[in-house]
This record gives structure tokens, sequence and C-alpha cells, in this order.
């Protein structure tokens, strides 16, 4: 059995060195064998059944696959010495768009070292859970619990300042030559959430859903599997995955502040395993491609009841005419069940469905007519430079905030995204305050 398994991961070896088709898989396989027979277009064939599906499979995968395989065990039942064929690593991105990817050609570790400009060794201890120093393990991030009102907190996981650079490499190197799907508008360069809500401004029904704990739920599995599609050998593939992914410390989920006992495990353990860390430069890109699939099904689902879909991050909106107002409850459950089958829940309490009739509300801003700040938002902000006009600035900072000047000029540049001409009135009392 150890000599089938490992002459199975020697032939899983040869199988994935080229482009995963039938002729190629075939001749793979003959190659391997040394001889040309009958069985191997069928056991190739089957091959392609199993992992065909515009997917790059990983080699342990294909490896169990042919030492379960009867047609594989009769095939090679005469071949008694274990293999070594190790052939020389090369780009194979799966079939269709990642064959027009402009990734960078990494096909070794130590290349990805080369690339990502610090020594190996270094690489490594980057890429592992921790770092040893002495006696005392070092951790890559710093953790940062944000309490929220009626939901659990949301844990900051922010990489150090060597691991950062490496991610905002892999970050400009990589996955921005890396497309997202058409409905995803958060943090993607020229969309916003203008862009997400706009589709969906003045419809007669809007369907907002909310995923739950939505970075840890995006394990490593999903992110080596985006770099496994763009066309890396998985040793490379792997590396990359494990400097994007970590694993929050036993002391930092038993601290999560103000949650009670059962509403909080199943966060902990989500981060127990290897996930996105929410805070780091490559999360969001990566969220967007792990996502792609949901996209995709999302928006054959909104086709299906003729509506519109659009995802910012976490947020997912549904709209639709007077057809889709009487079937959103429909669209709903068959959204969320979606969101089970791609290893994801949706955040029940957050659901709504919204007619016309009330506030369409939406990443803060309402979309009955076209998407704006609500116009209570919009009066209290000309109230607070009003007053920081007259009575000084010091006087409207109530809630401590410790830059003053960059708050309010955020939620300036937040309102001039819906309210232009608005904003440059409000700018124009903002340029006349008086700043200690």
């Amino acid at each position: 059995m150890q000599q089938s398994s490992s002459l199975g991961e020697n032939v899983a070896r040869s199988v994935l060195h080229g482009p995963f088709d039938l002729a190629t898989v075939t001749a793979a396989l003959e190659r391997a064998r040394g001889r040309r027979l009958k069985s191997m277009a069928t056991l190739a064939a089957k091959l392609i059944a199993a992992f065909g599906g515009g997917r790059r499979p990983r080699l342990r995968d294909v490896a169990a696959f042919l030492s379960d395989s009867a047609d594989f065990r009769r095939a090679f039942r005469t071949v008694r010495m274990v293999m070594e064929f190790r052939p020389e690593p090369a780009m194979q991105p799966c079939a269709g768009p990642p064959q027009h990817w402009p990734v960078p050609a990494i096909t070794t570790p130590a290349a990805l070292a080369d690339w990502l400009g610090i020594p190996p060794q270094e690489m490594l201890a980057l890429a592992a859970r921790w770092r040893d120093e002495g006696e005392k393990r070092m951790q890559h991030y710093h953790f940062h619990w944000i309490a929220r009102r009626r939901s659990l907190p949301r844990l900051i996981e922010a990489p150090k300042l060597r691991l950062k650079a490496v991610q905002r490499r892999i970050l400009t190197g990589i996955l921005d030559h890396i497309p997202a799907h058409a409905a995803a508008h958060g943090f993607r360069a020229g969309r916003n959430i203008v862009s997400f809500t706009a589709p969906h401004a003045g419809q007669r029904c809007v369907l907002r859903m909310d995923v739950q704990d939505f970075f840890p739920s995006l394990r490593r599995p999903r992110v080596l599997r985006v770099f496994l599609n763009a066309g890396y050998p998985e040793p490379v593939a792997a590396l990359l995955a494990d400097l994007c992914t970590t694993v929050t410390p036993a002391s930092i989920r038993l601290s999560m502040p103000g949650a009670p006992p059962d509403k909080a495990w199943p966060l902990r353990k989500k981060f127990q395993s290897r996930h996105l860390p929410q805070g780091a430069p490559t999360s969001p890109a990566l969220a967007n491609l792990c996502a792609f699939s949901l996209d995709a099904r999302l928006s054959g689902l909104a086709r299906k009841f003729q509506a519109r879909y659009t995802r910012y991050a976490d947020d997912l909106l549904f709209s639709g005419d007077g057809d889709f107002a009487r079937c959103a409850a429909r669209c709903e459950f068959h959204a969320a069940a979606i969101l089970l089958e791609t290893g994801l829940a949706a955040a029940h309490r957050k659901t709504r469905i919204m007619p016309r009739s009330v506030a369409q509300r939406a990443a803060g801003l309402v979309l009955n007519v076209r998407p704006g700040l609500p116009r209570r938002e919009r009066d209290g902000l000309k109230a607070t430079l009003t007053n920081c006009l007259r009575h000084g600035p010091a006087s409207q900072n109530r809630s401590l905030h410790p830059d003053f000047h960059a708050h309010l000029l955020g939620r300036l540049s937040h309102a001039a995204c819906t309210h232009p001409a608005s904003a440059a009135k409000l700018r124009v009392l903002f340029d006349a305050i008086t700043w200690d």
C-alpha cells in the first residue's frame, strides 16, 4: 500500500506537469507507465471528470484518487519500483481567463523569495504561524478587538511592518492583476459604495443581506485555490497562502470582550484555523477572489428572479420591480442556501426586505430615489461645522477623536460622493474654521 501511494504521488506529479486536458493527461500516464495501454484513456477520462471543473487540482488529491483507482492498480501492477519523475516546475494556469492573467511567473520557493526581495529563511519564518526568538514565540500580527452594538466584536489583525511589506508586494504584484467578479464593488479601484448601491436606486423592492463573520470564514484552502488557479506550482501557492493567512492565538480568542460563551464559540472556532486576517493589505482583494464563485451563483440567482445583484465586502444587495417584490422572500431563502453551500452563512438578523414605502438603506445610504446620505446626517454635519466656526472645533469634539480635523474632512469626502454641490458649500464652512 505504501508503494502504491508513493507511485500514485509520482504519477500525479507527472499528470499535473502539463495542461489538464484529456490528451495531455493520457500522454502523461503513458509516459509514466512506459508503454501505451487502452486503459490509459479511460483512466485519464476519469481524472478529468473528477478534477477538471475549471480548477487546478492539488497533488495530494490526484495522488489519492490514483492510489484508490482499480484501473490505476491494474495498469501499474507490474511497476515494482517507485518512480522518481520530477519535472521542472512551470506555471500552469487553469483553462479560460486565467490563461491571460498577467501575473509574474514564479515556479520555485527560491524564486518567490527572490521576487519578494527577502532571504528564503525570512520568508519561511513569515509564512509560519509565529517566529521563535530564543524561548519566546513572537506573533506576526497586532490584535485589537472593536466592540459593536447588537453583534459580536470585530477582531482587527494588523500585520507587523515586515510582513505588511511582503503582503503589499503580493497585492500589487499578483492580486491586482487577477480580476474579481463584476458584481464585487468593495476594495476595487474606481468602485465604491455609490457604484455598489446605484443599480438598486429607485427600485420597487430591495433585499439586503449580510454574510456572517466574512473574513474569518475565508480559510486557507480557498486562498490556496486562488493561487493554484493562477498557475503557481503547489509549493509556491502554499507559501503565498501562508503569507496571507494567520491563526489567532488562543489568548486573543479567549479575550473576546462582551460575548456570551455560547455565541462566541463559533467565531473562536473560525479564528482557530488559518483564515484571512481583517487588517492585512491582501485580505480585501483575496476576499473578492475567494468569493468569485459565490458572486457568480448569486448573479445567476438574481437573473432567475429578474433582479439585480451587487456585493460590497460582506453586504449583499438584490433589487427589482413588482415581480421581485412578490418573491423577495424566496430569493432570500435561496441566497442563504447558496451561502451555506459555499461555506458561508447569512447573518439573518441583518436581513431586510425593503419596499419603496420605507427608507431603503444600504451602506449608510438611502436608495429610494438615488444613493444619498440620510437628511439627518447631512444636517448634523452642517450643524457641526457651523458650531465649529462659531465656538471652536474643541467644543464639538464630543467623541474625543484624536484627530478631529481629519475626522471632519473624512465626513466631507464621504458626503461629496453623493452630494457634490452640498459638500462644496460645506467645504467653505470647513475652510473658514480656525484650527489650533
